[in-house]
């Protein structure tokens, strides 16, 4: 082999096959460096100097922001200044985490906002520090190019010419607070699909005008007793997720109704959690005799229960019993006792579940304590599910042999039912 073919073959397997990717995957990789990597590939070559500045989407990560706020905070907004004066072409993700730092003023971020907006973006979120919350600027809420805008302790007041998101298709909001107008903070969404609350102050000031095409329902930790009201019209809702770890006070008898008139009327559910604050909400409404409701979609139920209260273990299993297409169950276990005779009485009863759960294939209880009460309730489930498959007990406090040895001994209605016991300390 010549010296020339030699050349010729080393330079070939030298070839830059990166820059003859197609353009969208370029992007992606570039989404992936930090920041400032992805600037840096503007020397690569020619073909590499303008692609940065043209991505469509821009991370400015807590990473990259704490780093230049360490140095100064005028370097952090000077940085961001020149990365937007930069870009070429519309911006349809950006993405800002300013969580763990501080700044003095959030001047530059309204300005920042009112740039972004103004180049089409699509996807929004602003992570801002929790001591210090960040008032949306109106140009967040004129911006009607956002499907998706996730925002972390910012406060939620839309102004007096809010007309709504109207292409808004998913929103979250974590620590925010809301502050109303008049006196409601009302969001109109017609296209919402997806909303998730997480610790937000001053629900009880929100109203969003019912979405018909909410499919994905998400409260957590909310400070205020949710307004349900607000989505009974919600045909579609597929996962309903309402959890709160605290105390809040009883609201009115008639909000207890909305909640299981919202679950009735949720035809198409598939999936649900409620944590044992609502599980007792909701038991206190039962009318004995009173005429059942199914829930033929639900396939996946998770259910957080005081095995103190009667009335909690008996919602419980008349949930459990109207889902008869259920396929997974999750049981959080929050109190628990020996000395409630009744509830052992009731569990040991056959007819508190009456029917063979024939579609459950996976249990998992969580938080177990080994108590009589929740030892008779895997006794009764492991007897009325003749499809059960795996069923995962998750002990709270240092695994009891003699007790493991009691569960595996008792009858499986499954005869492919496999029982795992195990030690995991959380606090769910």
């Amino acid at each position: 082999m010549t010296q020339n073919r030699k050349r010729a073959v080393v330079e070939g397997d030298r070839k830059d096959r990166i820059s003859s990717l197609p353009r969208n995957v370029m992007d992606n990789i570039l989404e992936l460096l930090p920041v400032q990597d992805g600037a840096r590939t503007s020397i690569l070559s020619q073909k590499w100097r303008y692609i940065w500045a043209k991505l469509p989407n821009l991370v400015l990560s807590h990473d990259f922001c704490s780093k230049l706020i360490e140095e100064s905070e005028s370097n952090f907004k000077e940085a961001v200044d020149s990365i937007l004066l930069l870009h070429m072409g519309d911006i349809t993700g950006f993405l800002l985490d300013t969580s763990g730092v501080s700044l003095s003023s959030y001047a530059a971020i309204d300005r920042w906002m009112l740039y972004v907006t103004r180049k089409g973006v699509e996807k929004l979120t602003l992570r801002i520090p929790v001591d210090n919350p960040y008032r949306l600027p109106s140009s967040i809420f004129n911006c009607s190019t956002l499907t998706h805008l996730t925002l972390s302790n910012c406060v939620f007041k839309p102004p007096m010419s809010f007309f709504g998101f109207q292409n808004l298709n998913t929103l979250s909001l974590s620590f925010s607070i809301f502050v109303p107008t008049r006196s409601f903070c009302v969001i109109k969404a017609p296209l919402l699909a997806c909303l998730t609350l997480n610790s937000c102050c001053g629900t009880q000031y929100l109203n969003i005008i019912s979405p018909p095409k909410l499919e994905f329902l998400y409260i957590h930790n909310s400070h205020y007793y949710p307004l349900q009201n607000c989505f009974m019209n919600c045909k579609n809702l597929r996962e309903f997720v309402l959890v709160f770890n605290g105390e809040v006070n009883a609201r009115k008898h008639n909000e207890k109704s909305t909640l299981e008139k919202l679950l009735v009327s949720s035809r198409a559910l598939e999936v649900l959690r409620l944590d044992s604050f609502f599980v007792e909400l909701l038991s206190a409404h039962i009318v004995p005799n009173g005429r059942p409701f199914t829930l033929n979609c639900l396939w996946h139920l998770s259910l957080g229960v005081d095995f103190v209260k009667t009335g909690q273990i008996s919602y419980a299993l008349h949930l459990i019993k109207s889902c008869p297409n259920l396929s997974k169950l999750d049981i959080w276990v929050h109190a628990t006792s020996d000395n409630a005779k009744a509830i052992l009485m009731y569990l040991d009863t056959p007819s508190c579940l009456e029917r063979a759960l024939d579609k459950l294939e996976h249990v998992v209880i969580k938080s177990f304590r080994s108590s009589k009460a929740e030892l008779l309730f895997v006794k009764l489930l492991l007897s009325c599910t003749p499809s059960l498959l795996k069923m995962c007990i998750v002990q709270l406090i240092d695994i009891d042999v003699d007790i493991a040895l009691e569960l595996m001994r008792f009858p499986r209605a499954s005869p492919r039912a496999e029982l795992f016991y195990s030690q995991h300390k959380d606090d769910l």
